[in-house]
C-alpha cells in the first residue's frame, strides 16, 4: 500500500483518485514497491484497488492506450529497500573495507530488483518462490548473476554457505521464461580457477547471454578473513587463454575483464571484440570503448590548443591514459597533457582501478607537488554516484582547496574526456 502524493493532469486517473488516498493493489496483487506500479502502468487494461479518504475500498477498471499513463506519484513507502545479502563470501569486498566509513558503504545487498533496475550482481541464493514468480510475471530482464562456479561444492565454499538451490537449475528456469542473464565469475586462485573452463561451458549450455571473468579484488584490510592469493601475471595469462579460446568457439559470449589483461601485461582487444558492451560495468571493454570514443571526439577537435591540463588515474589506468594522451597530442598541437598516477594507500596498493581512488590518496600524492596544468581532470567513477564526494568522504571542493587547482569531472567517455580537455567545464 502507498499513499498518492500527486496526480498528473495528463494522467488518465486525474480526478478519479485523490491526493492522500492509498493504493493497495493492482490486479489484486498487493502493492509492494515501485516495480508494481511500473508494470501496471505498462498494461492497456488493469484494475486498481484503493482506499479513499472515507476509508472505503474501491476498485477502478482502467483501459488506456500504449502512450497513456495513470500519472500517479507516491510517497517514499514504495521505494526499493534492498534485501540484505546473508552469504559469507570469502572474497566479499565490503568485509575488506576499513572501519569508520559511512554506514551505507557497509550495506551488502543481494536484491533481484536492484539487479534489474541498476545492474547489481546477485547470487540468487535468497530468492523465494514469490520472488521467482514476480520476476517471471513482470519479465524483469536482464538480470545480472554472480555465478563464480557451477560446481556446487566450490560455489558454496566461495559464498560461505552450506545449502543453496543448484545455480544451474535456477538459471535454466529463468532462461526458459525469457529472462536474459548476464553472469560473472570472480576468479579466486586455487579455488574456482580449476573449474573455470567447465563453468563457462555449462553457462553456455544454460543459454545465459554473457560471462565476464574478473580477478578477485583484495584490499589490505583482510585481517581474520579467508586466506586468498592474488591473481598474478601467470594465472591472468592462463585465464585469458582459456577465455579467448572459448570466445573463438562462442563469439561475443565470454570475456576477461580489462583488469585481467592489465595484470597479465597484455593489450586489451579492439572495440569490435566486445559486441554490445553488455559487461561494461564489470570493466569489460571499458578501455577499448574509451579509446574509440576519443577518436570520435577528435573529429571535431581544433588543430591546436595553447593550454596545459593535468589528468588523474589509478595505477591500472596508466597505460590506457598514456595511449589516450598520444592520440590526442597527435591531433591537437600545442596541448600539454600531464598524467598523474595515484597509488591507492586507502585500500592498499594492490587495488589499482581508478574507481577506488580516494580523495585522501590524491591529496597525499599531489599536495606537495607542483601539479602542471591549468586544471585537473578526474574521471567520474572516482566519485560516489550522482555526488561530488569520493568514497572516503573527501569532496571535490575540498580537493580543489588542497591542490589549489580547479577540478573538472569527466564521465568515463572518450568524447566527454576530449571535451573536458578542450573546454575545461564540468558536464556530468
Amino acid at each position: 500500500m502507498a499513499k498518492v502524493k500527486k496526480i498528473s493532469r495528463k494522467g488518465i486517473l486525474y480526478r478519479k483518485i485523490k491526493k492522500g488516498e492509498d493504493v493497495v493493489a493492482f490486479e489484486n496483487r498487493p502493492f509492494e514497491d515501485i516495480l508494481d506500479y511500473i508494470y501496471a502502468d505498462s498494461k492497456n487494461t488493469l484494475s486498481l484497488t484503493f482506499i479513499d479518504k472515507k476509508k472505503r475500498r474501491n476498485t477502478l477498471k482502467i483501459e488506456k492506450n500504449d502512450f497513456e499513463t495513470m500519472g500517479l506519484e507516491f510517497d517514499e513507502s514504495i521505494s526499493i529497500k534492498p534485501k540484505i545479502c546473508h552469504n559469507k563470501c570469502i572474497f566479499c569486498f565490503v568485509d575488506q573495507l576499513p572501519k569508520g566509513m559511512r554506514n551505507t558503504l557497509y550495506v551488502k545487498d543481494d536484491d533481484y530488483r536492484l539487479s534489474f533496475v541498476s545492474g547489481n550482481y546477485i547470487t540468487l541464493t535468497n530468492l523465494t518462490d514469490k520472488d521467482m514468480e514476480r520476476i517471471i510475471s513482470y519479465k524483469l530482464s536482464p538480470l545480472y548473476i554472480s555465478v563464480h562456479s557451477t560446481d556446487e561444492d566450490i560455489r558454496k565454499k566461495m559464498l560461505g554457505i552450506k545449502k543453496a538451490q543448484p545455480i544451474l537449475d535456477t538459471i535454466k528456469k529463468l532462461v526458459q521464461n525469457d529472462i536474459k542473464l548476464h553472469t560473472q565469475i570472480v576468479l579466486v586462485p586455487d579455488v574456482n580457477d580449476i573449474c573455470l573452463e567447465n563453468t563457462i561451458e555449462e553457462l553456455k549450455n544454460a543459454q545465459v547471454e554473457t560471462v565476464a571473468v574478473v580477478p578477485v579484488g583484495l584490499t589490505k584490510h583482510r585481517q581474520g578473513l579467508f586466506d586468498i592469493k592474488r591473481v598474478d601475471k601467470k594465472l591472468a595469462r592462463k585465464t585469458i587463454g582459456i577465455v579467448e579460446r572459448l570466445y573463438d568457439k562462442y563469439p561475443f559470449f565470454c570475456y576477461a575483464s580489462d583488469e585481467m589483461y592489465q595484470i597479465a601485461e597484455l593489450p586489451v582487444k579492439d572495440y569490435g571484440y566486445y559486441g554490445g558492451f553488455e559487461q561494461i560495468e564489470n570493466g569489460v571493454g571499458l578501455i577499448a570503448k574509451f579509446l574509440y570514443e576519443i577518436e570520435l571526439g577528435l573529429q571535431d577537435a581544433p588543430n591546436s590548443l595553447n593550454k596545459s591540463v593535468a589528468v588523474l588515474t589509478g595505477m591500472g589506468g596508466q597505460a590506457s591514459m598514456q595511449k589516450a594522451k598520444e592520440m590526442i597530442k597527435k591531433r591537437i598541437k600545442g596541448l600539454e597533457i600531464n598524467i598523474y598516477t595515484i597509488k591507492n594507500r586507502f585500500f592498499g596498493e594492490s587495488v589499482t582501478v581508478s574507481g577506488l581512488v580516494t580523495g585522501r590518496d590524491i591529496i597525499k600524492e599531489l599536495e606537495k607537488k607542483d601539479v602542471q596544468g591549468d586544471y585537473i581532470i578526474i574521471p567520474s567513477v572516482m566519485l560516489k554516484e550522482l555526488k561530488k564526494v569520493f568514497l572516503d568522504g573527501v569532496s571535490v571542493r575540498q580537493l580543489e582547496k588542497s591542490l589549489k587547482k580547479k577540478i573538472v569531472v569527466s564521465p568515463v567517455d572518450g568524447e566527454c574526456f576530449v571535451n573536458a580537455i578542450k573546454n575545461g567545464a564540468n558536464k556530468w
